[in-house]
């Protein structure tokens, strides 16, 4: 942008941060006086708006030979409300609109400042003619029930991700293990031999036309190059699977983890009672070998009246407790303890220490 543009830009907002590249703002109340999407057509090629409540959006500016109607055919855009993809004069617009539903949590902690840079590699993905981005759209679709369980992806799987890809799966909420199964599959890269056969198949003249038009400038040679030898190799691409095997796939994966999950819930648990246990062996030795001073010491913090005082008298009446059972006197210990209830009875504190820990009903 140049220097008017950034005046203009100024006039919408003069707490804006703006460079010759961006224009960033954050609201705590209110929001933007523009219209993100004639900003986007006249300045910017990418925009990212987050809000803490949790709806996101995200448009993307391409050239007009970027994309053809035919690219995005398979992806029935018009079953996904969150993706609106339109032609303007100043090319394509692509619009994902994640709105936050009723059960969303709020994020308090994401100010939406780290979401540009993961996802600014989608737009050069989509010119080098990688339309994943759709897929993830229609993914999207198929998580809120609007695809029918029998149709078929229109890709033969999307793996492996690119970083800016697992991004906007996260930015749309997407189902991890949706996203897993459908990254188990993927288009096979062309070999050497492929594109070799795809280079010899173009016409001399055509091959011409294409170099003039890549010295030209011509962003979109690349992108139409990848979709034609897309379709010259599509024979020899995996099976596209339907809506219902992605979600088989997906629920075995969710059980997968869930499984994983409660294992490790059951290990840590193990080592935590196992710790517990140790502790309590190690205190009760120690108690043992205090013998007659361990009662002391606990008559001595009841006559401190405190309730710090009280918890560790109780404690260490248990302990003694537990160290009678296991000696088999423990007609001996309630002997003890019922004098030492009498004596302290107006102490309402310190009996209900002895009831949080079971020496008293």
């Amino acid at each position: 942008m140049n220097a008017d543009d950034q005046r203009a830009l100024r006039a919408i907002s003069s707490r804006a941060r703006i460079s010759s590249t961006s224009f960033t703002n954050h609201y705590e109340w209110g929001n933007l006086k523009a219209d993100p999407t004639r900003l986007l057509q006249r300045y910017f090629d990418l925009h990212v708006y987050v809000a803490i409540w949790g709806s996101k959006r995200l448009l993307i500016r391409l050239p007009t030979t970027a994309l053809f109607l035919t690219d995005l055919d398979a992806f029935q855009l018009n079953e996904c409300d969150l993706l609106e993809v339109r032609q303007t004069p100043e090319g394509w617009l692509i619009d994902i609109d994640a709105e936050a539903d009723e059960e969303s949590e709020w994020d308090e902690f994401d100010d939406g400042s780290g979401w540009m840079g993961a996802l600014a590699g989608l737009r050069q993905e989509l010119l080098s003619g990688d339309l994943r981005l759709f897929y993830l759209c229609w993914l999207w679709a198929v998580q809120l029930g609007y695809i029918r369980e029998e149709a078929l992806e229109p890709l033969p799987g999307i793996g492996p991700l690119t970083p800016s890809q697992r991004a906007l799966a996260e930015f749309m909420a997407l189902d991890p293990m949706l996203v897993e199964a459908a990254a188990e599959s993927g288009e096979k890269a062309p070999a050497g031999s492929e594109i070799e056969g795809f280079v010899a198949s173009l016409p001399l003249q055509e091959k011409d036309a294409l170099l003039r038009r890549l010295l030209e400038g011509d962003g979109s040679v690349a992108a139409e190059l990848q979709r034609r030898l897309r379709q010259h190799g599509q024979a020899d691409q995996p099976p596209r699977r339907s809506v219902a095997e992605l979600k088989i796939q997906a629920n075995a994966s969710h059980e997968r983890h869930r499984q994983a999950y409660l294992a490790e819930k059951a290990r840590r648990e193990a080592e935590q009672a196992a710790a517990e246990a140790k502790q309590r062996r190690e205190r009760l030795a120690q108690v043992a070998r205090l013998g007659e001073r361990a009662w002391q010491e606990a008559l001595s913090q009841i006559g401190r009246r405190q309730p710090k005082g009280y918890e560790m008298a109780a404690g260490l009446l248990a302990d003694l407790r537990e160290l009678a059972i296991e000696r088999g006197e423990q007609a001996a210990f309630e002997e003890r303890l019922d004098r030492i209830v009498a004596e302290h009875r107006r102490k309402g504190r310190f009996l209900e220490q002895l009831q949080r820990l079971g020496l008293l009903p």
